[in-house]
This record gives C-alpha cells, sequence and structure tokens, in this order.
C-alpha cells in the first residue's frame, strides 16, 4: 500500500461514525477532488470515451429562484374563517384525547427539503482531511463542495453534475436494500448536460406532498384572479445562480483526457475514497442532522 493511501485510510478512518441506526430521509453529501502530481506506478493512461446521455442529471442550485410571497397570498384566499376555526377546535380536541389516552407519540426527523440540492463551498466532516491534503506537495487541490440532498431510488435518483474549469464530477445518490453511490469523474473533458431545474422542484414537491399526515383535512382554497395575475404572488430571487436560467447546449459525449467511474455500496456516516492514479475523490455521507 502507499503511503498516500496509508494516509487517507488513517484520516477517514478517524472520521468514520460506527454507530449505525435507521436511515433518514435526507443526507448530507461532502466532496473533495484532487490530483495526484505523481503517477505511480507504469500504467500508460490514454485518453477515454465517455457519454452521458442515457444519465438523469441536475445542476446544483446556489440560491432559491422563486419563492412564494407567502403574506400576498393569505391576503387574497376567499374561505368562510369561522368554518375554519371551528374545524382547528374539533382537530386540536381530537389530539388532546388521542395523546391522554395513547403513549407519547414517536418524534420524526423534520426534513428541510427547500434546502435541497443547494451548492455549499464549506466542509465539516472533511475539513480536517482538505487542509492536510491542502498542504502537500504532491496532490493538488481541484474542488470542493457539499449538498443536501433525499436518498431516492435508483432509477428516481439524478446525477448531481458539478463543472470545474474543464473537469467534472457526476455523483448519484441512491438506495435500494442499502445506500450506494455512483460516481463518475474526468480531467480535460468539455462536457455540458442538462440543468434540469424542474427535476429538482418535482423532487421537492414529491417529498413535501408526502410529508402532510394523513388526517389532515383538505381545504379548497381560492385565490382571487386579481392576486394571481399580478407580480406579487412571487419573491424573485436577483442572485439566482445564472445556471438555472441560462440555455446551454448540451455536450454529452466527448474524450476525457483521464476518466474514473465506480459503482459501491456504502455505510452512512462515513468518509468514502475512490482511487485513480491521476484523479483522487473524498465523499462523506452523513445525517443531516450531525
Amino acid at each position: 500500500m502507499s503511503s498516500f493511501r496509508s494516509f487517507i485510510s488513517l484520516l477517514i478512518f478517524s472520521l468514520s461514525v460506527v454507530a449505525q441506526s435507521e436511515s433518514p430521509e435526507e443526507y448530507m453529501i461532502e466532496v473533495i477532488v484532487f490530483e495526484q502530481l505523481e503517477i505511480i506506478g507504469n500504467e500508460k493512461l490514454e485518453p477515454q470515451d465517455i457519454n452521458l446521455i442515457n444519465l438523469n442529471t441536475i445542476t446544483l442550485l446556489k440560491k432559491p429562484d422563486i419563492v412564494l410571497n407567502e403574506k400576498t397570498i393569505l391576503k387574497s384566499f376567499d374561505f368562510d374563517e369561522t368554518d375554519l376555526i371551528i374545524d382547528q377546535l374539533i382537530i386540536d380536541k381530537n389530539k388532546k384525547e388521542q395523546i391522554q389516552a395513547s403513549d407519547p407519540p414517536i418524534s420524526r426527523k423534520k426534513i428541510n427539503e427547500s434546502k435541497w440540492y443547494e451548492r455549499h463551498q464549506s466542509l465539516d466532516q472533511l475539513d480536517n482531511i482538505y487542509r492536510r491534503l491542502d498542504r502537500r506537495k504532491e496532490y493538488r487541490i481541484l474542488h470542493k463542495l457539499s449538498w443536501l440532498q433525499p436518498a431516492l431510488k435508483r432509477n428516481e435518483s439524478p446525477f448531481v453534475h458539478e463543472i470545474f474549469d474543464d473537469n467534472g464530477l457526476l455523483i448519484k445518490l441512491y438506495k435500494s436494500r442499502y445506500l450506494h453511490l455512483d460516481v463518475i469523474a474526468y480531467l480535460e473533458g468539455n462536457l455540458r448536460t442538462d440543468n434540469n431545474p424542474d427535476l429538482i422542484r418535482e423532487i421537492k414537491f414529491d417529498a413535501l406532498k408526502n410529508s402532510i399526515p394523513d388526517d389532515v383535512k383538505s381545504y379548497e382554497i381560492k385565490i382571487s384572479d386579481k392576486i394571481k395575475n399580478s407580480n406579487e404572488i412571487y419573491n424573485h430571487n436577483q442572485e439566482t445562480t445564472q445556471a438555472n436560467t441560462d440555455q446551454i447546449k448540451t455536450i454529452e459525449v466527448g474524450k476525457v483526457k483521464y476518466l474514473l467511474d465506480e459503482e459501491r455500496r456504502i455505510f452512512k456516516n462515513e468518509s468514502h475514497y475512490f482511487d485513480h492514479p491521476k484523479i483522487g475523490i473524498i465523499i462523506s455521507v452523513y445525517d443531516s442532522s450531525l
């Protein structure tokens, strides 16, 4: 085993959390991508073909693009407030009786779907490794980032495609019986995929619908045409990431100088090292509550 692998293994082992519990609905992902400046061994690395056409991809968000103006919408509601108050009193009374007649309810971990797939530059679990790598002359850090996301089924979970300079990284976290990571990384490749912001909104909306308890009464609340057609219903964020608004030409097939492509079953609350003669990737997947 090389000195680098021993170095990485020791650091990752020191950060891994041994205790395992029931998988939560969302995870924080931290990533460090670096280049190994010295190739170990006599392996001759040739340019590789890459094809991303059949991959379902998204681009991380910098800022929420549109936020509902809740105060304005509430003012426009057309409903009988008295009925809502009476129904709420009945619901509160029933809940109180149920609590008194049963054991204390099991607390659920609250998810935060509004923050899913937002790009962050800060690291928590991998910060120590990042600082140590940055001091070593034989490695050059190319990129670091983190984001929050759910662990969906394999056919529902998209690849997060992150582009930095002429390099790229695609990561797919999904859960079947266990958690899995699919990782594709390349150096010196001109590739572009669909930003797919609609898919992100769909994933968030589905999570929001599924979080509503079954005993919540459904109301049909009408919003007046005047407010729906006005410019006040949405708060537009002027700092929205440019990637979400620009129409870019997709380039999904091409050649890259170096390519890493690996699938791996993983455990949560651990850090994972993906090795290549020129590319090094460290990924930490942990409970969002940690």
